[in-house]
Parts: C-alpha cells; sequence; structure tokens
C-alpha cells in the first residue's frame, strides 16, 4: 500500500514524533510536527504562540482554525508526499484536510499509535526534547550527551508539557476528539494500526509492513 500523504494519529507519548521521522527519511517524504511548531511559536511570542500557549499549558488542543491554518499553510508550500504529525486531531479537521486534498485525499493512509497508558506514561516523563531541533530521546541519553543535543549542540531539556497531571488532560482530551478521527479513516479503509511499543526499530518494522 504506497501513501504519498500520512498521518500520525495516537496519544501523547505514543511515538508519532520518532516513528514519523524515521518514515520520512526511509521513504524521503516532508515532514511536519504541528505540536513542535506551535511550542516553538510560543517560545518565540509570536501572535500565533500567544494565542496558542493557554491551551497548551491546560493539556487541551488549539481551536480547528488555528490548527488547520498551520497545517494546509505547510501543506501548500510541500511539493511532493509529506508526513503530518499531530494533524489532524479533531473530525473536522479530518474532514476540512480531505476538502483541501480533494482526489488525492485517496492516498491519505493515518497511521494510529497504540498502546498500554503505563507505557505511555513512562515515556512521557522519561522524554526529553531538543530545543533547536527535531531531536528527541531520553534522560538518560540526554545526560550521556551532556545536555547537549548530539544533532545540533542546542540544548535538550523536558517539555513543560510533560509532566503526569498534564498527560493524563491529554490522554482524555486525546479519547474525546482524536479517537473518532480514527474511526473517520478506519470507515474510508484508510487507516492502519501500529502497537507502539518496543524499540524504535522494532515499531518502524511494524509501521513499514503496514505501509508495504
Amino acid at each position: 500500500m504506497s501513501a504519498s500523504a500520512i498521518v500520525l494519529l495516537g496519544p501523547p507519548a505514543s511515538g508519532k514524533g520518532t516513528q514519523g521521522r524515521l518514515l520520512a527519511k526511509e521513504k524521503m517524504l516532508s515532514y511536519f510536527s504541528t505540536g513542535k511548531q506551535l511550542r516553538q511559536e510560543v517560545k518565540v511570542g509570536s501572535l500565533l504562540g500567544k494565542e496558542a500557549e493557554p491551551y497548551l499549558v491546560t493539556g487541551h488542543y488549539v481551536p480547528d482554525e488555528l490548527a488547520l491554518a498551520l497545517a494546509t499553510a505547510w501543506i501548500r508550500k510541500v511539493k511532493g508526499g509529506w508526513v503530518l504529525d499531530g494533524f489532524p486531531r479533531t473530525l473536522p479537521q479530518a474532514e476540512e484536510l480531505d476538502q483541501a486534498l480533494g482526489v488525492d485525499s485517496d492516498c491519505l493512509r493515518a497511521l494510529l499509535m497504540e498502546g498500554p497508558v503505563a507505557e505511555l506514561e513512562r515515556r512521557v516523563t522519561d522524554r526529553r526534547e531538543c530545543t533547536g531541533c527535531p531531536w528527541t530521546g531520553t534522560k538518560v541519553q540526554a545526560e550521556a550527551f551532556g545536555g547537549a543535543c548530539p544533532s545540533c549542540g542546542g540544548r535538550l531539556g523536558q517539555r513543560d508539557d510533560d509532566d503526569l497531571e498534564n498527560f493524563r488532560q491529554r490522554l482524555k482530551v486525546f479519547e474525546e476528539l482524536t479517537l473518532p478521527v480514527a474511526e473517520y479513516y478506519e470507515q474510508s479503509g484508510r487507516l492502519l494500526r501500529i502497537w507502539g511499543v518496543g524499540t524504535p526499530a522494532e515499531v518502524f518494522k511494524r509501521v513499514k509492513s503496514e505501509l508495504a
């Protein structure tokens, strides 16, 4: 099953970002994380960031119109296939994306990353990210690198929203708003379920098998 447009769905810490970057590199697709971009907008204090910040710090999704504007603006600039991490997150977003793609929506595949809540909680408290590039790893890895990103030299740290209380709120929102998106894609035969437990290489092997 060949796909030139891939969206990644899943609860917090399910491995969307890691698998999305691996997939983009393997298939030479463009990759975009809406969450990463929104956090960057907050960091630089842009108008978009100021609008998004109250939602991000409380574990809620940003309004549909804001997410749509961010994602569709990026898609319009991309040449060739792409991987979207963190969009669509609501049913209206999925429907609007299909309308924007038109006949090309048949080429879209949605990957739903799945895993037990206990494992997701462990990951979210252990996760470390670079403030300057897409690198993501663990606390042990960050300490081994002396807090400096092995990819760009930027600072490694914990995301502001990576605490258990925020995680549980985000998980609740995911179950209420994003699981219907998975059902939407499943009804049209475009959903692929991926068991996200294991090493990144093991999970990626499953991803490639489903997309083969």
